[in-house]
């Protein structure tokens, strides 16, 4: 049963952000991470006007539940200095999304899994496919990577970071 997070920042020290999102969800005693992707620098999306973001996927292993889950994520966000009454898609020193958990698919106002925008998305699939390239989203019957295949044509940055 797989459960798979999305790390973003683009605002003050990126890799210290991502790394610092991670410690966080190793502080639970009920997460565990157990695989990261490379780290890649990606260009933003849907508002353009701010900077490049660093990004990467995280496997992680848990007991708790989707919900718990969340509410921990969005205290981590919160202590690390995102503001939630904040538009959407303006910078943030830390975003982390619930991309996929186990095979549920949960489609509530606050939290839809797996997340709505996976299949357009490279700064999701290219890390993820770094670590779990055969894994097939619960909706879907392709790979990440045949999903990422599809999408090679867009012209969104992406680029490994060193």
């Amino acid at each position: 049963m797989k459960i798979y997070l999305g790390l973003g920042s683009n605002i003050g020290d990126r890799l210290t952000n991502l790394g610092n999102a991670k410690i966080y969800l190793n502080k639970h005693l009920k997460i565990t991470v157990i695989k990261e992707s490379k780290v890649y620098e990606t260009s933003p999306m849907e508002n353009k006007n701010q900077d490049y973001f660093l990004n990467q996927v995280i496997e992680i292993k848990t007991d708790l539940n989707a919900y718990q889950l969340l509410n921990y994520i969005q205290e981590i966000e919160l202590i690390m200095g995102r503001n939630h009454t904040e538009k959407k898609y303006f910078p943030r020193t830390i975003d982390i999304d619930i991309l996929s958990f186990k095979h549920l698919n949960i489609d509530i106002d606050d939290l839809k899994i797996p997340h709505t925008k996976i299949n357009s998305r490279k700064f999701v699939l290219k890390p993820w496919s770094d670590i779990a390239s055969d894994y097939i989203l619960p909706n879907s019957n392709l790979t990440i990577k045949q999903l990422l295949d599809n999408i090679s044509h867009l012209s969104d940055e992406i680029r490994e970071y060193n």
